[in-house]
């Protein structure tokens, strides 16, 4: 199937009420958010929703013809996909969510780590918002004595947090089950979406020979909006499993992407 600009805009709308719909639900439940997995899970929903509909707004009131804004967000929906997707067919995903979850704060504090470094190198620690040594000992205090924190934190002596394994190194690791074969592809889709991100001529000449009414983006397109879909429904397995949430469905959208490759 050839799709078309309205094509995407009738998957979007699908996936966006599929996520509204059930959001509403998740909201009734009784969740625990100091939980790592119901916030999790949650927030990946609340996240699918917005950047679907962000899109969505774009498709459906742009008056010209670049895709730069969708091209960078389609590229966080495979993102998420390809992170889901791993760690729900892992056998130990509840450790697998916190190594996610910590490896973040991990690369937070490092991030800080070198500002403060170079505020004190370069700008004799006195740049305006920049962090400092002593703000740093701070955070890394504070990190250490707050109880939620203490289950990203594997090596309190030596500050050594929670790791998860980078897009490359992950997909990498994979064999041969079929979701893994589907993240494979997920991959490549993510490297060639990854070129939009940061600006360059070369990324700007990749854009402008873009052409959805003859090639083939649109279909890619389609496919980046199914894993948006599978994202939410790994997620919405989780409230299932735990609460007996009765997933909704009004667009029978498990029907469409069991019977179609979107």
């Amino acid at each position: 199937m050839h799709f078309n600009k309205n094509h995407i805009i009738k998957l979007l709308t699908r996936v966006q009420n599929f996520a509204a719909d059930n959001l509403i639900l998740v909201q009734k439940q009784n969740i625990n958010f100091e939980d790592d997995f119901d916030s999790t899970y949650y927030g990946l929903i609340i996240r699918q929703y917005c950047i679907i509909s962000d899109i969505r707004l774009l498709f459906t009131h742009k008056t010209d013809n670049s895709l730069t804004s969708e091209l960078i967000l389609f590229r966080s929906l495979i993102d998420d996909y390809i992170h889901i997707t791993y760690i729900v067919n892992q056998s130990d995903k509840e450790e697998q969510i916190l190594n996610f979850n910590g490896d973040a704060i991990n690369k937070n504090f490092k991030k800080l780590s070198d500002l403060a470094t170079f505020n004190e190198e370069k700008l004799k620690g006195k740049y305006p918002y920049y962090p400092t040594k002593k703000s740093i000992d701070e955070i890394k205090e504070k990190i250490k004595n707050t109880p939620r924190q203490q289950k990203y934190i594997l090596d309190k002596d030596n500050f050594k947090l929670r790791t998860f394994r980078s897009t490359g190194n992950l997909v990498r690791s994979l064999n041969n089950e079929i979701y893994e074969h589907r993240l494979i592809r997920a991959y490549f889709l993510w490297r060639r979406y990854s070129d939009f991100v940061h600006y360059s001529n070369f990324s700007f000449g990749l854009e402008q020979q873009i052409d959805p009414k003859t090639d083939e983006t649109y279909t890619e397109f389609a496919e980046i909006i199914s894993y948006s879909y599978k994202t939410l429904l790994n997620c919405l397995s989780h409230y299932s499993e735990k609460y007996n949430l009765e997933i909704k469905d009004r667009h029978n959208l498990a029907d469409y992407y069991k019977e179609s490759e979107h």
